[in-house]
């Protein structure tokens, strides 16, 4: 039996399809309390244990000092994983410095996972691509020089892998295409929105929302319990007075059943990459996905274009893309199924 060290949403290490997969977080050899320093100076959301470890240069600072609570992680890392036959891994989930995994783990084929590109290639990404055979990535695309493929190669990776970021779509389908077809006539006219508080995302969410108004629900993590979406929104001059609802696990699978229409947002804009989790998630419970693209974001490798969703470049394309779903229902639910169909036959986990 092969065993594979790889971040899982199974259990910490199970069975699968004939392998041993296995997960150790470095998260659980750290104190999680945040530090009044690395908020000042990184921010709430950049002083998380998940954004300091995306740092190569916090890494090589503890490596190099034998920071005890890394170091225990190495050592029981070591232990644990030393005749595996591949290590899978993700940086800010659970990175072992490169030289130490050259050193110890010299007979295991080595892949690194880039899942936040092209913010974070230069951050955490190639900095220890010297230390790895493969490399697999979520996005297609990358900038309007390269895909995601040829940077890789420019890299130095000869090996690397496409797969669909569809960790959300564990489990069988909810609904056979049949029943989905009686399901859509049930839900509601509105697009819904789910994502946490980005920046960059947030002045398009609140001038979509003031267009939109009761056409459009938006729900995530943000801060100040959702008040952070109208601050924000009244600090760049659009004033948008709605908070946002956060949702447990179930209550999302329960607000899927319940709208028709889905409003998808990449970091970049217009979208220089694609293939966000929400992309396939959407798809997969059975709605109708408007989604963000350019000249360069390669979507339509994923999804085809009018066929399974339906895609803007600019807000005013999005708020007309929405409202053309909302007033065309046989689009609506053609788009739907179309998609859901495409979800369940490729992008399941």
């Amino acid at each position: 039996m092969k065993k594979i060290f790889i971040e899982t949403p199974f259990l910490d290490e199970t069975s699968f399809n004939g392998y041993l997969l296995s997960h150790l977080s470095y998260g659980d050899f750290f104190k999680k309390n945040r530090k009044i320093s690395n908020i000042l100076k990184n921010g709430y959301s950049g002083s998380s244990l998940f954004s300091r470890f995306r740092n190569p240069e916090l890494i090589q600072k503890m490596y190099l000092e034998k920071d005890p609570e890394y170091f225990a992680f190495l050592s029981a890392f070591k232990e644990r994983y030393s005749d595996f036959d591949i290590i899978f891994m993700n940086p800010g989930v659970d990175l072992v410095h490169p030289e130490y995994l050259i050193k110890n783990f010299p007979n295991a084929i080595k892949v690194l996972h880039f899942v936040d590109d092209p913010h974070a290639s230069y951050s955490y990404g190639f900095p220890y691509s010297w230390a790895f055979d493969a490399a697999t990535y979520i996005s297609p695309s990358y900038s309007e020089n390269y895909s995601m493929e040829e940077i890789l190669n420019l890299v130095g990776f000869k090996n690397t892998k496409w797969f669909p970021l569809c960790s959300n779509n564990i489990g069988d389908p909810e609904y056979s295409c049949e029943e989905l077809e009686v399901q859509l006539d049930q839900r509601n006219e509105k697009a819904v929105y789910i994502g946490n508080y980005y920046s960059k995302k947030n002045s398009r969410l609140a001038k979509l929302k003031k267009k939109l108004g009761k056409d459009l629900d938006i729900y995530g993590r943000f801060p100040l319990k959702g008040n952070s979406f109208w601050i924000d929104s009244v600090i760049r001059g659009i004033p948008s007075f709605y908070s946002p609802k956060t949702l447990t696990h179930q209550e999302r699978e329960d607000v899927y059943k319940d709208y028709s229409i889905a409003l998808n947002l990449h970091l970049s804009s217009p979208s220089l990459e694609t293939g966000n989790a929400r992309l396939y998630e959407v798809a997969y419970r059975g709605l109708a996905q408007v989604v963000d693209a350019s000249n360069f974001s390669l979507v339509s490798q994923i999804f085809q274009p009018d066929k399974e969703v339906l895609l803007y470049e600019t807000e005013e394309e999005c708020y007309q893309q929405i409202i053309r779903l909302k007033e065309d229902r046989k689009l609506r639910n053609d788009l739907a199924m179309a998609g859901y169909q495409r979800a369940i036959e490729e992008y399941r986990y």
